[in-house]
Order: structure tokens, then C-alpha cells, then sequence
């Protein structure tokens, strides 16, 4: 009988907790109306969801000089999760909420060295984001390191890191001296995560990360496809030129080595801002590369979409700078070209651009702890991202 007590008292609270969660500052009232209990048991959940500070309360505004209604809010803060992007040349800390904001930051630059010089610094480095945020060790999910590496199929080391130029590191190398769990992941998968925590409406698709190297990962029944050697597939190395430009992976022709941010500023031999200003200025040179850049991207798009026929998201640097107009122009290159036409599908333009994959590391623990919770992990952002639909000459 006491266990059956238990489980009705925690299963009310579960269903309190959800629908603070899914409908952000409610009256008790309208708790008792929605979820059909008696306002003395909601009462005891509303309370011990407040000790246990998954909830807060605030007071609204009486609109009628009455007594104000209490209302209660999903607490955002109640954990928070740690996300860290090891790159070539710098290394990015973020930390994440419950409802995937970024609440604090780091970036420092350094050159990535298997070498105790420097784990030191990213302890140190750590630690003191850590410190700032003064809250409880329970407080924090966790750590995830994400990195420009395939990681092997036990979690515990890379086994393809040619972009750091190094594959000797181990997990162990990241969580010596520090007290949280620590996981690392493959960048381009948690990029994907980390759009879709807010393109929901996504259930077939293929990520596109157009940062200074290229990622991609397979998105099917609107989750992140993880397979046991390749991650979520490398898209970025199937051959776009045959006997092309040689690729860092040591082949020719491949997407990367076209449609990469490296690639732009390999052609123009200007940084990206110079490159854009000029384009802006409607300079010829800096118009033809990046008309011919559109061209190869929308090759490599309709390419992919023949494995993969769903949506595609573009995120990553190059995507802040894609225009309407480009979207347009790719989705024409596409049409004037594919053998299969007229199919329903739409281009997304991501939301987090070049920190999807730091923002992403993170999230992997949120929406963890979120569905330990019962609570829906497809939290839609407002305003999160834009689409760009066939425009009506083309469909």
C-alpha cells in the first residue's frame, strides 16, 4: 500500500512538473483545472517541486486592485550542463540551461597539443568557469567535449583526428583532476542536435555544417543518426570533382576541399569578413567565387539527397552569410540539374551558426536529464531559425 502511495504522489508531482514545464508561469488554479486534481495535493507537489528547486514562483500584476495570483515557472537553472569544443587553435567553453540558452561563455585561443602543458590550461580554464557560476557540484549534468575527430565507438578515444593532428588522446586525458562526468562526441553530431532542438518539425534530413572544414551528419525519425565507426556519415568526403583539389584527408575532388569556409578564403585569399564586404560592394571577383561556391554546394546537396531524401539544414560560419537570394539561387542550381524535380522538401537555415556544436555538447545532457524527468525534449525556440521554401517559379 505504501509503495502504491509513493508512486500516485510521484506521479502527480511528475505530471505538476510537466505542465509548469510545458505552459511557463501557471496559477495552482489552473494546475487543478488542467490536470483534474484536488488543489490540497497540488499544493504538496508545488511544494516539494519548490525544495527540490525544480520550480519558482512570482507574483503577477492584479489587473483589478484583488490580491495578485502566485505563479509558478519552470526554474531553467535548476541544472545546467557544460559544453566544450576543442579546435586546432582554440578552445570554446559553454555553459547551457534547461531550455538550451547559454548562460555563460568562454574562448581562449591555444594550439591543441596532445601534451600535460596543455590539459593544464583546460583544467585551469574549467575549473574557473566552473567557480563563476557558483552553484552546487549537483547542480551540474555533466561536461561533453566535442571535437574535429571521429570518435571510436567506446567513448574513450579518436581513432580519425587528422584536423588536430593527433589520435593518442583519451577521454582520460580530459577528465584527469575533474569531478563531473565526461564524455566526448564527434562535432558535426551534436551540431545537428543542437539545430534540431529547435527545428522539431524535421524528421528526415541531412545536416550541413559550412565551418572553416566541413560536417554532416543523417537525421531520420527527427533524431541524429549515430552509427558505430563514421558517426553520423561524412557526406563532406564523397568525391564532388573527380582528380580535384586535394582534400586534408589526402584525397582529390572531395566536398570539403569546395565547400568549406577554407575553401573561400582559399580562392579569394581573403579572410571571410574582407571577402563579404567586397562582395557586398558587388566586386566582380568575389560575385564569381561565391556564384561558383552556390553551384557546388547545391551539386553537393542534390548528391546527398539521393541517399538521403528529406530536409537539409545549413549551419556552421558560412551560414550567416547566406542570403534569401541564395537560398533561392541553390534551390534553382538544384532544380536545373537533378534527375529527381519537384520534390517537397526545404532548405533550413540553422540557428546557432559556428557554436551549434559547442551549444550541442552540451545539450546532449540536457535532454538526457530532461527525458529522465519526463519532460519533452523538443523544446521549440521562437524565432530559432528561418526556412526557405521553393520559391512558386520553381516549383
Amino acid at each position: 500500500m505504501n509503495n502504491t502511495t509513493n508512486e500516485i504522489k510521484n506521479f502527480n508531482k511528475s505530471q505538476v512538473y510537466r505542465l509548469i514545464y510545458e505552459n511557463n508561469g501557471i496559477t495552482k488554479q489552473s494546475i487543478a483545472y488542467h490536470l483534474h486534481i484536488s488543489l490540497p495535493t497540488i499544493t504538496k507537489c508545488l511544494n516539494a517541486l519548490m525544495s527540490e528547486g525544480k520550480i519558482i514562483c512570482s507574483s503577477s500584476k492584479a489587473s483589478t486592485g484583488g490580491r495578485p495570483a502566485v505563479l509558478y515557472h519552470f526554474n531553467e537553472t535548476a541544472r545546467i550542463a557544460i559544453g566544450v569544443e576543442v579546435l586546432a587553435d582554440r578552445l570554446n567553453i559553454a555553459v547551457v540551461n534547461l531550455i538550451g540558452d547559454v548562460i555563460k561563455e568562454e574562448s581562449i585561443e591555444i594550439s591543441f597539443l596532445d601534451s600535460e602543458s596543455y590539459f593544464s590550461i583546460y583544467r585551469n580554464v574549467l575549473s574557473r568557469v566552473i567557480d563563476s557560476l557558483h552553484v552546487g557540484k549537483s547542480t551540474v549534468l555533466g561536461i561533453t567535449i566535442c571535437m574535429q575527430g571521429i570518435v571510436a565507438p567506446d567513448g574513450e578515444h579518436v581513432f580519425f583526428g587528422k584536423l588536430l593532428n593527433s589520435t593518442s588522446f583519451t577521454r582520460s586525458s580530459f577528465s584527469k583532476g575533474i569531478s563531473y562526468p565526461i564524455s566526448l562526441v564527434h562535432d558535426a553530431e551534436v551540431a545537428a542536435l543542437a539545430e534540431l532542438w529547435s527545428l522539431q518539425q524535421i524528421q528526415t534530413g541531412i545536416f550541413i555544417s559550412l565551418n572553416t572544414y566541413v560536417g554532416t551528419a543523417v537525421i531520420i525519425g527527427g533524431q541524429v543518426i549515430h552509427t558505430e565507426n563514421l558517426s553520423s556519415g561524412a557526406y563532406e568526403h564523397m568525391i564532388l570533382h573527380p582528380n580535384g583539389d586535394i582534400c586534408y584527408c589526402g584525397k582529390k575532388g572531395c566536398a570539403d576541399a569546395y565547400i568549406s569556409a577554407n575553401s573561400i578564403k582559399r580562392s579569394s585569399r581573403e579572410n571571410l569578413e574582407v571577402f563579404f564586404e567586397n562582395k557586398a560592394a558587388g566586386a566582380r571577383m568575389e560575385t564569381e567565387i561565391w556564384d561558383e561556391y552556390l553551384k557546388d554546394l547545391a551539386s553537393f546537396i542534390d548528391n546527398a539527397r539521393m541517399v538521403i531524401c528529406g530536409d537539409i539544414i545549413l549551419s556552421g560560419t558560412l551560414s550567416k552569410y547566406l542570403s534569401r537570394s541564395d537560398f533561392e539561387n541553390i534551390r534553382s542550381y538544384i532544380e536545373s540539374t537533378t534527375t529527381f524535380r519537384n520534390l517537397n522538401y526545404h532548405i533550413y537555415k540553422g540557428r546557432f551558426g559556428e557554436k551549434a556544436a559547442l551549444i550541442g555538447a552540451a545539450l546532449t545532457r540536457i535532454q538526457t536529464y530532461l527525458r529522465s524527468e519526463g519532460l519533452k525534449s523538443d523544446i521549440f525556440i521562437p524565432g530559432a531559425s528561418d526556412r526557405y521554401t521553393v520559391p512558386q517559379s520553381l516549383q
